[in-house]
């Protein structure tokens, strides 16, 4: 396990350079070296180690195959359902050959195995980070690149550092991850502090101060970066990790417990009501990305009304962009990932990830609640999961790698310690 925890380190670190360049080379790299990890799991995992990430990932092992099942059925010969482009291609050339419902079979093969890269980074992360002192490291590592790469993401764009500018998305989005995680380390502190019983309090009290320094830090990064949009739902995540915390420090009953959270829910629509425009005729895909232009959301809404419910294909959205939108146009990337996996995946697919998303946020929610000490991890991972899928509706950010690496090992870490490890069978 100590090579593939070391793996996993030089992920995370490594994945904060996507930011300078996101591009093959380093999704290639990053699924390489994921792969890799996953060997050397396999080669060190018990019996008991694979009976935990068992128990872990209950209810969430089938579900989360089902994307990588469609990108499949994307790229396979169809007798029907293909895409008309196969269909036209056919009638040029007087042919009767199968046809495919992607348009670009190298394209989605390539996000599949991308996506693969993905779940296989969570599962690296479940397995190592059963271990309490690995877990601790992570959630370390994980707040000094989130937390350094929005420095120096600010400093760039200010024009201090000569660093590229990645875009508010993505800036506001790993602001957004900062603050969680800076919450969660601060949270570890104190429950450290608690079990001092008179020890040296000194290094306990630095990782607070230094926490609440990080936390600065990325909350400018997210009022210089963010849309409201944006800052309400990462808001409303720190609300989401809060409510735990109340929840475990109150001792809460059942029923108390209940109205909180039916409280939590009923503030989350009034939000979506009150920020949804019903004078804006897109489709709710669109809706929230205020930041997008005119132009931008123009062309997608074009696309999505094209793609139909079987998608184009995974990652084709690059490939499609320049028939539709005018010669030297600027567009580069979809107004929002929602909206980018509708026209890939069909939205029938899109909901069914939004659906494993809040599935698994239920999950984490209910695993920091049932945990003692270290329920701060799932808790993290819980509200982790609901920023990430609001601000898949709002931005692109999640498309970005450094973005879903720091989100892997995030939601790996809360289900590596969603349930104890001694508990487990």
């Amino acid at each position: 396990m100590s090579i593939a925890f070391s793996l996993l380190l030089i992920c995370i670190v490594f994945a904060s350079g996507a930011t300078i360049h996101d591009g093959f080379a380093v999704r290639s790299l990053l699924s390489l070296l994921a792969a890799v990890a996953l060997v050397f799991v396999g080669m060190s995992a018990r019996a008991v180690d694979i009976k935990f990430a068992g128990q872990a990932t209950a209810r969430l092992r089938v579900v989360v195959a089902l994307p990588a099942l469609w990108m499949l059925v994307q790229v396979l010969p169809l007798p029907f359902g293909a895409h008309s482009l196969w269909i036209n291609a056919n009638e040029a050339l007087d042919q009767q050959a199968l046809g495919h419902i992607s348009i670009d079979l190298g394209a989605t093969l390539l996000s599949l195995v991308y996506y693969l890269a993905n779940i296989t980074l969570i599962v690296v992360t479940l397995f190592v980070a059963k271990d309490r002192k690995k877990a601790e490291l992570i959630l370390f590592v994980l707040a000094c690149v989130s937390v350094a790469t929005t420095i120096a993401l600010l400093l760039g764009k200010i024009g201090l550092l000569a660093w590229p500018d990645a875009g508010d998305d993505v800036r506001s989005a790993i602001s957004s991850l900062g603050i969680l995680l800076c919450l969660a380390n601060a949270a570890g502190a104190i429950e450290q502090l608690r079990g001092r019983n008179g020890e040296d309090e000194r290094p306990v009290k630095f990782v607070l101060l230094a926490s609440g320094i990080a936390l600065l830090c990325c909350i400018g990064g997210l009022a210089i970066s963010a849309t409201l949009n944006v800052g309400l739902i990462a808001g409303f995540g720190v609300l989401v990790f809060g409510s735990i915390q109340i929840v475990r420090r109150a001792d809460l009953a059942n029923w108390a417990t209940a109205v909180l959270l039916a409280t939590l829910c009923i503030a989350a629509a009034m939000i979506v009501a009150w920020r949804y425009d019903p004078t804006r005729m897109v489709s709710p895909f669109l809706q929230f990305a205020t930041a997008a232009s005119a132009d931008a959301v123009s062309v997608t809404t074009r696309l999505l009304s094209d793609a139909g419910p079987r998608g184009t294909g995974a990652g084709t959205f690059a490939a499609l962009l320049p028939l539709y939108q005018d010669l030297g146009g600027s567009i580069k990337s979809a107004p929002s990932t929602a909206a980018a996996f509708a026209i890939e995946l069909g939205w029938p697919m899109t909901l069914i990830l939004i659906a494993i998303a809040i599935w698994t946020t239920v999950l984490l929610y209910q695993g920091a609640l049932n945990r003692g000490r270290d329920s701060f991890y799932s808790a993290l991972a819980a509200a982790g999961v609901v920023v990430l899928l609001g601000q898949t509706i709002c931005d692109a950010s999640l498309l970005n790698s450094t973005v879903a690496t720091i989100a892997d090992a995030v939601i790996g870490l809360g289900l590596a310690q969603r349930i104890s490890a001694r508990t487990s069978p």
